[in-house]
């Protein structure tokens, strides 16, 4: 916490040096004391209202040095013998950067200052908290702003005149003590802050002879002609100045001052601070002047939509100043508003490239707007097409989560995921741990089967989320319900086998847990069949834990290449039986290929009409899983043609109104098992014998070779016949 330190100064009594007179008698331990003895000793002393009250007498003075700062409270008071020219002194010390004029002056009515001297029985000084003057010194200024009123408003522009006709000098004021410190307040309100020291004042004075003067110095009368060089300007505010575009100006800006206060000024005043007539005149120049006074201070919404009040409003350097109050502002615009705003923000747009900050704050307020729970449409698909940054889409995203994550159960949170995606979030914003710890798998399953298209990247990580979340008895009835997504897996991976291999992982450890028994393994190779990729038997050796649990899936590889090379015939494993012109090994639906040509897209198969595993739910609610159809043979009645039918292909993101249109529109219901059907080969059809069928029958090799063996047979029995005979 950053402390300030106070200093007393006092009459003391002759020290061991024989000095005597006005020095520090107490302080909170400041170890530049001595520095701050020499550098006070020109402004201790003040006759001027010796022996009135001292809410009245009291001066108030504040200096700002190379590396610290000081209020000063100077109050006459009388010497040991009764005479005057004694001052008690009470000092506030510390940081320039936070001890500024606009402090000092809130502190005119502190009520810590001493009135008198330490006589040993009070309690001695400490040091101050800086946020408790700070606190005490609001009030202070807020009157002193009201007070403001009791200035005649003639005098109060004539200083500000001189002051914007060299803004760079130092002046003495000359006008009555209890107007300075309400005089000192509205000056700084209106010019701010100007070139060279910062503002510094001294509200009580009766000479501004001396080193190191206040910048600005009030005096109750103009001081006796003196051989003293004086390089101030002393302002009378009796005399008024000069008829001038400035002395004009400054008028008007003294009456705007008295009815808006101090805010309407701090919306017109330039960004940079006054360093000569110039800078004033220009200022002058980009305030707008209607019928003598002047309008519109206030920077309205409507510079989004209006260029002529842009550029009027960034030639005053209003713009900056104006954004914090723009923020919550913009967001709560209407459609129509927001709109017409974000198109003509677009970031090639002209306006943009010269205002980037106001594109920026727009974006940022508008993408607010579209992860509110009921954003409209319209405003969504404007962002969108506006292109805001997509560092600044996962900033607002992030702070919308709840602190327990996101909860896809709920038609908000799930919105709100999308809307984000839509805007072009990084799908790297959802890699943080309990993001959607509190989302059902239900819910995951569902939103990466429908949006794996759109954003594959998210929807690997809403997997990775899902296989973290751990083992869930529901989830592999939900994974095969779902045609073990093998479709939104491929649309993920492309081309990437490592992606496939992760993503099928995740949904193994979602499903049995980190460790794939011997059950859940022949479970996966039976539903799974001749349909899976190579990925997730991969995933699942992985995750095998043992050789037993490992050997169904080993099989059924081996299977898969056999069949695939037009080796095997049927296999009892998965009842398939050999596909001439099948898809490559572990690829459905592609034609065959080498391993690599790995397209994206699914077709159906060619010569296969078998279905993929899925699941039917009776009436009664309990779901039974559907037997994998004799190859060759008709579909049951109810079922699609084929698998290639059961997704759709997916094209671009869907309108914001349609986002929770499934992409999938319907899924092939197939025929429950029968319990009583045989688990071993299926018996051939009747339009394909089988291989014993027609016993008897030769081919064309056997023919060749009985026909040699008969005609061998009568050339040896002519033979034996011609010899024998005499």
């Amino acid at each position: 916490m950053t402390t300030v330190d106070q200093i007393l100064f006092g009459w003391a009594e002759r020290d061991h040096e024989g000095n005597a007179g006005v020095r520090p008698v107490a302080h909170s331990g400041l170890r530049t004391i001595d520095r701050w003895a020499k550098r006070l000793q020109y402004v201790w002393a003040t006759q001027d209202g010796q022996g009135e009250q001292p809410e009245d007498t009291a001066s108030l003075v504040h200096l700002v040095f190379d590396d610290e700062a000081a209020v000063l409270r100077k109050l006459p008071s009388l010497g040991p013998d009764g005479r005057g020219g004694a001052t008690l002194t009470h000092v506030l010390v510390g940081d320039p950067r936070a001890i500024d004029a606009r402090l000092a002056l809130g502190l005119h009515d502190w009520p810590g200052w001493r009135d008198s001297e330490p006589d040993g029985t009070g309690t001695g000084l400490a040091r101050l908290a800086l946020g408790d003057l700070e606190e005490a010194a609001r009030p202070g200024l807020a009157a002193l702003r009201d007070r403001v009123a009791e200035v005649p408003a003639e005098q109060l522009a004539t200083l500000v005149a001189h002051v914007l006709a060299e803004p760079g000098e130092e002046f003495s004021v000359i006008t009555r003590p209890q107007l300075a410190l309400p005089t000192m307040t509205a000056l700084l309100d209106i010019a701010g802050p100007v070139s060279g020291r910062p503002w510094t004042f001294a509200s009580r004075e009766s000479t501004d002879k001396g080193n190191h003067q206040p910048r600005v110095v009030f005096l109750a009368a103009r001081p006796p002609q003196s051989m003293y060089i004086n390089q101030r300007r002393r302002v009378d505010l009796a005399e008024a100045p000069p008829d001038t575009d400035t002395a004009r100006f400054a008028a008007q800006l003294v009456e705007l001052y008295r009815e808006a206060g101090h805010a309407a000024l701090e919306r017109i005043r330039p960004r940079h601070p006054l360093h000569s007539a110039a800078d004033a005149e220009s200022w002058r120049r980009s305030v707008p002047i209607v019928d003598g006074r002047i309008a519109e201070p206030r920077v309205r919404l409507d510079v989004f939509l209006d260029d002529d009040l842009l550029d009027r409003a960034a030639a005053r350097g209003a713009l900056l100043s104006e954004r914090a109050r723009f923020v919550g502002e913009l967001r709560k615009q209407s459609e129509q508003w927001l709109t017409a705003a974000l198109r003509r923000w677009h970031r090639l747009e002209r306006r943009a490239a010269r205002h980037p900050e106001l594109r920026d704050l727009l974006m940022a307020e508008a993408v607010e707007a579209c992860l509110a729970e009921l954003a409209p449409d319209g405003v969504v698909e404007a962002t969108r097409d506006a292109e805001p940054e997509p560092a600044v889409v996962a900033g607002v995203f992030g702070r919308q989560v709840p602190p327990g994550g996101l909860d896809l159960a709920r038609a908000g949170h799930r919105r709100r995921l999308i809307v984000a995606l839509a805007l072009r979030m990084p799908a790297d914003a959802l890699d943080h741990a309990d993001l959607l710890a509190a989302s059902p798998a239900e819910e995951l399953l569902d939103l990466v089967e429908r949006y794996a298209g759109h954003h594959p990247r998210a929807m690997h990580l809403v997997l990775c989320h899902l296989g973290d979340a751990g083992q869930s008895p529901a989830v592999a009835r939900l994974w095969y319900e779902r045609g073990l997504l093998l479709d939104p897996v491929d649309r993920i991976a492309g081309d990437d086998r490592v992606t496939e291999v992760d993503c099928f992982r995740h949904l193994l450890l979602a499903a049995y847990g980190p460790r794939l028994d011997r059950a859940a393994a022949d479970d996966l190779v039976q539903r799974a069949g001749v349909r899976a990729p190579l990925g997730l038997y991969a995933a699942a050796l992985e995750l095998a834990a043992d050789g037993t649990a490992e050997q169904p899936v080993r099989y059924e590889l081996s299977q898969q290449f056999l069949r695939a090379e037009g080796y095997a015939g049927p296999g009892a494993g998965s009842a398939y039986g050999p596909r001439p012109g099948g898809p490559v090994l572990g690829r459905p639906g592609t034609r065959p290929a080498t391993a690599s040509s790995r397209t994206g897209s699914h077709q159906p198969y060619q010569g296969s009409s078998q279905p993929s595993p899925s699941a039917t739910r009776p009436a009664s609610g309990h779901t039974e899983w559907a037997e994998p159809a004799v190859p060759g043979a008709s579909p049951p009645p109810g079922s699609a043609a084929g698998p290639g039918t059961a997704h759709h292909s997916h094209g671009v993101d869907p309108d914001p109104g349609h986002w929770e249109t499934p992409a999938v529109s319907h899924r092939p219901s197939w025929s429950a098992r029968d319990p009583h059907d045989d688990d071993g080969p299926q018996a051939p059809s009747a339009d394909r014998p089988g291989r014993f069928e027609g016993l008897g029958q030769l081919d064309g090799v056997s023919v060749f070779f009985v026909t040699a063996l008969v005609l061998v047979m009568l050339c040896a029995v002519g033979y034996v016949l011609l010899t024998s005979m005499p």
